[in-house]
């Protein structure tokens, strides 16, 4: 019951016009006083993103014993059959048609 009377409060005191007290653009000359924040080149940005993770990658990596990874993938490709291969090959083609088909879609749109 507390809760509803101080939510009423709260909204009566919120919807309510407040008149606009005049500063003499004090506001406005303060806003362009203050400096322009440039933004970084985008390609920049990515390599502040890239390079860092790049080499955490690299570092794990690295702790990683090679041949327990190698192993098993060579394995797996000496026993493949490639006639169970062709079906995941042109799936593969599929999405790539289709991702590159909607980059040139949305290329398209931009102009």
């Amino acid at each position: 019951m507390n809760d509803n009377n101080f939510d009423d409060f709260l909204r009566q005191q919120l919807q309510g016009s407040s008149p606009y007290l005049d500063d003499g653009d004090f506001s406005a000359r303060v806003m362009a006083g203050l400096p322009v924040q440039k933004r970084l080149n985008p390609w920049l940005e990515r390599l502040i993103v890239c390079v860092p993770v790049t080499l955490i990658a690299f570092l794990v990596l690295s702790q990683l014993s090679l041949r327990d990874f190698i192993q098993p993938v060579y394995a797996w490709v000496l026993t493949l059959d490639m006639g169970n291969l062709m079906p995941l090959m042109m799936a593969f083609v599929l999405v790539v048609f289709a991702i590159f088909h909607s980059l040139l879609s949305r290329r398209a749109s931009l102009f």
